[in-house]
C-alpha cells in the first residue's frame, strides 16, 4: 500500500468555510471587545480538522489534536467539566487511534479519501439507547458540581464521544451525531456568551460553521461510500 499522505484539493466551499470562519471570528471579537487568541487558534484548527475529515484525509487528526487540547483548556477554565474531560481525556488520545485506522482504510493511496460505511439498524438503535442513558447519568452527576449547564454539557459530551468513535471507524452516521453536538454546543456557548464569558462569542461562530460542515460531510461521505 502506498503510505504517502496526500493533501486533498480544496473547493471554493472549503475556502469559504476556512476564511469565512476567520473573518467572522475576528469581526465578532472586535465588536465585543474581547478577542481571544486561544479561541481563534482553536477554532481555526477545528475547522481545518473537519474539512480534512470530510475529504477523508488523515491530516484531520493533526488539527484535531491541537484543537482538542486548546478547547479542553478553555472548557476547563469555563467550569464546563464534562466538555473539558471530553476534549482532554477522550478526543486527544482518539486522534492517534483515528490516524492508525484511517491509514488502513485509505482509497487510492489516500488521495481518493477513505472507505466509508453505513451502520446497520440494530447498531443505530443500540447507539441511541446508550447515548440517552449516558446523558441522563452524566447530567445527574454534573448536578452535584458547579457546572452551570449540566444537561447541555452532558449532551454535548456524550454525543460527541459517540460521534468521535464513529469518525474513527469511518461510519457516515457520525455526521448526524455532529449535528446534535453542534446544536447542544450552540445552546451552551450562547448562554455562556450572555453571561460574559470572554471567548464564548467565537465559540458560537465556530459551531455555526461546524453545522454547515456537518451537512457538507453527510453529502461528501455518502459519495465516498459508493467508491468503496
Amino acid at each position: 500500500m502506498n503510505k504517502k499522505i496526500e493533501i486533498p484539493r480544496f473547493t471554493w466551499w472549503d475556502w469559504f468555510l476556512i476564511l469565512g470562519f476567520m473573518m467572522v471570528s475576528v469581526a465578532v471579537s472586535v465588536l465585543n471587545g474581547n478577542f481571544s487568541v486561544l479561541s481563534f487558534i482553536a477554532g481555526t484548527c477545528s475547522v481545518l480538522c473537519v474539512i480534512f475529515g470530510i475529504k477523508g484525509s488523515v491530516l484531520n487528526f493533526i488539527f484535531g489534536f491541537l484543537g482538542s487540547c486548546i478547547q479542553g483548556y478553555m472548557a476547563l477554565k469555563s467550569g464546563l467539566y464534562a466538555n473539558a474531560a471530553l476534549f482532554l481525556l477522550y478526543n486527544v488520545p482518539m486522534q492517534f487511534v483515528g490516524w492508525a485506522q484511517w491509514r488502513k482504510r485509505a482509497l487510492g493511496g489516500g488521495h481518493e479519501g477513505i472507505r466509508t460505511r453505513w451502520m446497520s439498524w440494530p447498531q443505530r438503535i443500540l447507539l441511541i439507547v446508550l447515548c440517552v442513558a449516558a446523558v441522563w447519568g452524566i447530567s445527574r452527576l454534573l448536578l452535584k458540581t458547579d457546572d452551570p449547564q449540566p444537561v447541555s454539557d452532558a449532551l454535548a459530551m456524550t454525543v460527541a464521544v459517540g460521534a468521535q468513535f464513529l469518525l474513527t471507524f469511518a461510519y457516515i452516521e457520525q455526521w448526524f451525531m455532529w449535528v446534535a453536538v453542534n446544536v447542544a454546543n450552540l445552546v451552551m456557548w450562547s448562554i455562556a456568551a450572555a453571561r460574559g464569558v470572554q471567548f464564548a462569542p467565537i465559540m458560537v461562530v465556530q459551531y455555526v460553521f461546524y453545522m454547515m460542515n456537518s451537512i457538507y460531510g453527510i453529502v461528501w461521505w455518502s459519495r465516498m461510500s459508493k467508491k468503496a
